[in-house]
């Protein structure tokens, strides 16, 4: 089976029982000094399946994400720009995610990037629930 077969399948997966959301990430835009002047959120529409942390994700427990709040996420390997339309993508720890429900969420972090014939094929990772709403 060919790495393209075996990534569009999985990403057929995605597309048919997952979810589209916004994937927002903040850009630093910097002086001269290297001083931060100011943050530029850069959004993208992106594809994802998420589940319920379950008591058989011994990883997640033992690394302590296991918390309420938080759920595992399965993402493509890469967003090309022909999916997001606003250039190539590969999520990253700090991205935060709008929900189709309208819930944020931040990637707190990349538990798996599951492999075939030494190619990536997708990212696991953990989100945490975030309240953008309230302060």
């Amino acid at each position: 089976m060919s790495l393209t077969t075996i990534r569009n399948d999985f990403q057929g997966i995605i597309q048919t029982h997952g979810q589209q959301g916004t994937l927002i990430r903040q850009a630093e835009n910097n002086g001269s000094m290297g001083d931060v002047k100011a943050l530029e959120p850069t959004g993208w529409t992106v594809q994802f399946i998420m589940q319920d942390i379950t008591k058989k994700d011994r990883q997640i427990q033992e690394m302590g994400l296991a918390i309420p709040g938080n759920v595992k996420a399965f993402f493509y390997w890469k967003y090309l720009d022909a999916i997001t339309g606003n250039g190539d993508l590969e999520v990253q720890v700090g991205d935060m995610i709008k929900d189709k429900s309208g819930t944020w969420w931040r990637i707190e972090q990349i538990i798996g990037k599951r492999k075939a014939q030494s190619k990536e094929i997708f990212k696991s990772c953990v989100l945490k629930k975030i309240d953008l709403d309230k302060e």
